[in-house]
């Protein structure tokens, strides 16, 4: 056991998520948008990763939800922590604690995910190399650590909302004096005009499924 990729997941209730999306069509549609999108990557990364699939989910009480929702056939833990940077650095250290050494933790809203990407990203870690994957919005979707170069730093800032996350963590890094590898800038899918770009392109988008169907009814098409 030295692989292993957190999955970082809300449960899908109406309000409490995509609520940027749901703004701009409801808040039952943004959850089943999310929830049949979640359902199909979820899948997607157990079957491809090169390491175990921990889906680490908040609320943190929320172990049979999800049991009920994804199935039992998923290792589930509660996100612990008061903000997303807390809930991500004690998501690491557990993993470390279970024995894993090399832990990347991603997204659960990135259409352009791939286990390709993620097994690419964990082949780089070592303990002088940490990875990022930049999002389009100035984030990051995907962010990796051996642990015995665990940075925790990086997650100890509590502006996450803007444009300047993703050069925060890289500067934190650098400043550690560790290398970085950094993946491919994928988007996320926050407003109808990022839902509505990934569906022009089609079945050769990031798309596909019962996600592309859902994603189609959020338009009206």
């Amino acid at each position: 056991m030295s692989d292993c990729v957190i999955f970082f997941v809300k449960y899908p209730e109406p309000g409490m998520v995509k609520t940027r999306l749901a703004e701009e069509c409801t808040p039952e549609l943004a959850a089943e948008f999310y929830r049949v999108f979640v359902e199909e990557k979820v899948v997607e990364l157990e079957q491809g990763v090169d390491g175990d699939l921990l889906v680490f989910h908040a609320p943190e009480q929320a172990g049979q939800a999800m049991a009920d929702w994804l199935g039992d056939g998923y290792r589930f833990v509660g996100q612990k922590g008061a903000g997303l940077g807390r809930r991500m650095e004690n998501a690491f250290r557990e993993a470390f604690h279970m024995g894993y050494e090399c832990v990347v933790l991603v997204g659960s809203d990135i259409p352009g995910l791939t286990a390709d990407i993620v097994n690419r990203a964990l082949a780089e870690l070592t303990p002088e190399t940490a990875v990022l994957g930049p999002a389009g919005d100035g984030g990051y979707y995907l962010i990796g650590f051996h642990k015995e170069g665990f940075t925790q730093q990086v997650f100890r800032t509590e502006d996450w909302g803007n444009e300047g996350v993703f050069d925060r963590a890289f500067n934190v890094i650098a400043d550690a004096g560790m290398q970085f590898m950094e993946m491919e800038r994928l988007d996320d899918m926050d407003t109808l005009e990022d839902v509505e770009t990934m569906i022009a392109l089609g079945g050769g988008g990031p798309l596909s499924g019962r996600a592309l169907e859902v994603a189609r009814k959020l338009l009206g098409m």
